[in-house]
């Protein structure tokens, strides 16, 4: 069920992207973290969108379109996730930040389960991962730490230039 669904947004956002309607899309997410690490289990997958404002509810009509329930959440000044979008078992999350847009745009073309997917990179799934915080977020951090897929050198710049703190290593 959750690859259907997974299979079913991702063919909406390319076609979405296609007719210029949003700039681009990663997967982000438990799922992403599989796609570097050992597979782990998880309940929801997590997108992360580049989409014009205006386009917003043109993205949300298109998802409801393709059978899926889709909803526009739209959260506080102060909210780390101002603009989100539920579908079943998906989590869109519209970027608003530079580190959200810059991760979409260097995003990887991953083949999952038979299909060409834009996942986030390693080094910019970290650092997505150490601004959410969550216990979780942090565990796979770790993972992607261990999987030795990453670029040090790029995962420490983008630390600084995103002002995270990585640890010791």
């Amino acid at each position: 069920m959750l690859l259907q669904k997974l299979n079913q947004a991702i063919d909406v956002l390319t076609a979405l992207r296609d007719e210029g309607r949003i700039s681009g899309f990663a997967l982000i997410g438990g799922l992403a973290v599989s796609a570097w690490s050992p597979p782990r289990a998880t309940m929801d997958v997590d997108l992360l969108v580049l989409v014009d404002l205006n386009n917003l509810n043109h993205l949300v009509k298109a998802l409801c379109d393709a059978g899926m329930n889709a909803e526009l959440r739209r959260g506080g000044v102060d909210d780390p996730v101002p603009c989100l979008i539920r579908a079943d078992f998906l989590d869109i999350i519209v970027a608003t930040k530079k580190y959200e847009a810059e991760a979409i745009k260097q995003s990887i073309t991953v083949n999952i389960a038979g299909k060409d997917i834009p996942v986030a990179s390693p080094e910019y799934l970290i650092i997505l991962k150490l601004k959410a915080g969550g216990p979780r977020d942090l565990l796979d951090v770790q993972e992607l730490l261990a999987s030795n897929l990453v670029d040090r050198v790029l995962l420490a710049e983008l630390a600084a230039r995103y002002r995270v703190e990585l640890g010791p290593n």
